[in-house]
């Protein structure tokens, strides 16, 4: 009898402890980036309309352009593997749930005998 409430505090302790990144969480990781992809953006324009003449200055604004493009990149990737862990954490929540509801009935079959 011990046992089998044991196994449903662990199953229960093991579903509350049980992260997962959230749409939430990711959102504000992006957000910054995206903040600061704009802020990049913005400047190269500015500079492509102000004329830029030196190779340097091209060069430079070429070299924010790709790690902005990059950023988005990896923001894109977090949010997809955002949402995978969330649905991982979802299947495994269903499972400890099924086996809290299995610990639940063994233990009430035990209590009869």
């Amino acid at each position: 009898m011990k046992r089998y409430l044991g196994v449903l505090a662990a199953v229960f302790i093991l579903s509350l402890g049980y992260g997962c990144a959230t749409k939430e969480f990711v959102n504000s990781r992006v957000d910054p980036l995206e903040g600061r992809i704009s802020n990049l953006e913005g400047r190269i324009s500015k500079l492509e309309n102000a004329g830029m003449t030196s190779e340097s200055d091209l060069k430079k604004a070429q070299e924010a352009a790709a790690r902005a493009e990059e950023a988005a990149d990896k923001a894109e990737k977090a949010m997809k593997k955002s949402e995978a862990a969330q649905e991982g954490a979802a299947s495994a929540e269903k499972q400890a749930e099924t086996a809290a509801e299995k610990s639940a009935k063994e233990f009430e079959l035990m209590q009869k005998k």
